[in-house]
């Protein structure tokens, strides 16, 4: 999966849930106010963030990497063989910039969407 599109983004937040029956990660990014994104991980297994204050960081890479089932997997990826089960593919997510994220997961979906922010009435 192609995520150079995300190259001069920000992080937005991210979020990590953790419980008996799945664990998911979302992470939402944005440029400007009019364009934003989301990276969803669903089957988390590993998740390294380099530090909790995420507003406003800048994102110079965003690369995934498939962690087949069964064969090598690549030579960059040799600190996370412990997750290696023969059960499922996985995908590795590196997100690059001032702090660095990776997380490990069986399943990453993203979403991206232009224009306008749907935005709350004041009162």
């Amino acid at each position: 999966m192609d995520l150079s599109a995300y190259r001069g983004y920000f992080l937005d937040s991210i979020v990590v849930q953790a419980d008996s029956a799945v664990s998911t990660a979302r992470i939402s990014l944005t440029s400007g106010a009019d364009d934003s994104a989301v990276i969803e991980l669903f089957g988390v297994v590993h998740v390294t963030i380099g530090r909790l204050d995420v507003g406003g960081d800048f994102i110079d890479e965003a690369v995934v990497n498939d962690l087949p089932r069964t064969g090598a997997w690549p030579a960059d990826a040799y600190h996370l063989l412990h997750l290696h089960n023969n059960d499922s593919e996985l995908v590795w997510l590196r997100v690059i910039g001032p702090q660095e994220i990776e997380m490990v997961a069986r399943k990453l979906t993203t979403e991206h969407q232009s224009g306008a922010r749907k935005r709350s009435p004041t009162q």
